[in-house]
């Protein structure tokens, strides 16, 4: 049984009104560009609340995000974020005249899941730190699983950066944790400042990052320091500009003839998410 919560949110281009629909298990469903700035409104106030893809979205030039960047933990996102397999296309471009400079869906994570989602589109970035679909994880553990990014990145801020495919910080000295599992990334990403990586850009003192069965093809373009940061099980890398490890190294024949689609799949009877993006690669 579907219930409609009246919300009058702030709009990109104004204020507005938009009924966003709930699911019988409390959940925001998100069907619509309009959905996802409601919604990016409810977790201004309610960083809990969860939300559902119910098909593509094309956010257009709408700069709304799940969770702000601010340094307060009660804007953290800490929900359930669950595509169900949809494509959320952005255009994000780093602003730092409103407070809200990470150019990311979402900014900061805390004991969050995020999953089952395409992201796709372009994230232009000059002044911000953690160009990524996921810029920073704080405080908790947050899961990040069954995601694909074919997002085109290019970070022309110089310094310290910290872009990557996924997530751009695990901010240890915020308690942030991360979990990544059945993951892939696509596209091509471009920066040129310092301390990036493939999954994840950065992870600081007395933060983790576990990412398991996860996959990169993408094409990796950063002119300075770069390198693999946290603990990789089963993972595999076509391109990276520093050294990858051996276990990870892989080649476009083994991509052709299915050596690594076997690899992920492992032992487990049901497929892993990410297999058919990867066909034709």
């Amino acid at each position: 049984m579907k219930k409609t919560l009246l919300l009058l949110a702030t709009m990109f281009a104004g204020l507005s009104s938009w009924a966003i629909e709930q699911d019988s298990d409390g959940y925001y469903l998100i069907a619509s560009v309009e959905d996802w700035n409601a919604f990016s409104a409810i977790v201004a106030t309610t960083n809990d609340a969860n939300a559902r893809m119910t098909a593509d979205v094309d956010l257009g030039d709408s700069q709304a995000k799940i969770g702000h960047p601010n340094e307060n933990p009660s804007y953290y996102f800490k929900g359930i974020f669950d595509g169900q397999g949809h494509t959320l296309k952005i255009h994000y471009v780093a602003d730092t005249s409103n407070g809200t400079n990470m150019s990311s869906p979402f900014p900061n994570i805390s004991e969050a899941t995020i999953k089952n989602i395409h992201f796709d589109g372009t994230i232009e970035n000059a002044t911000a730190c953690q160009p990524a679909v996921i810029a920073d994880v704080r405080y908790g553990t947050s899961t990040v699983e069954n995601i694909w990014s074919s997002v085109t990145l290019n970070s022309t801020k110089g310094d310290w950066v910290e872009a990557s495919g996924l997530v751009g910080c695990v901010d240890g000295y915020k308690g942030g944790h991360l979990i990544m599992r059945d993951c892939m990334v696509s596209g091509t990403l471009t920066a040129g400042g310092s301390y990036n990586g493939c999954f994840v850009g950065y992870v600081n003192s007395g933060g983790s990052a576990t990412i398991d069965n996860c996959l990169s093809i993408a094409t990796f373009n950063y002119l300075k320091t770069s390198d693999f940061r946290g603990t990789y099980n089963n993972c595999y890398v076509l391109q990276f500009p520093t050294f990858i490890p051996t276990e990870m190294s892989i080649t476009d024949e083994q991509l052709a003839d299915g050596t690594i689609a076997a690899a992920l799949q492992g032992d487990r009877a049901e497929e892993v998410w990410i297999q058919d993006e990867t066909a034709g690669t």
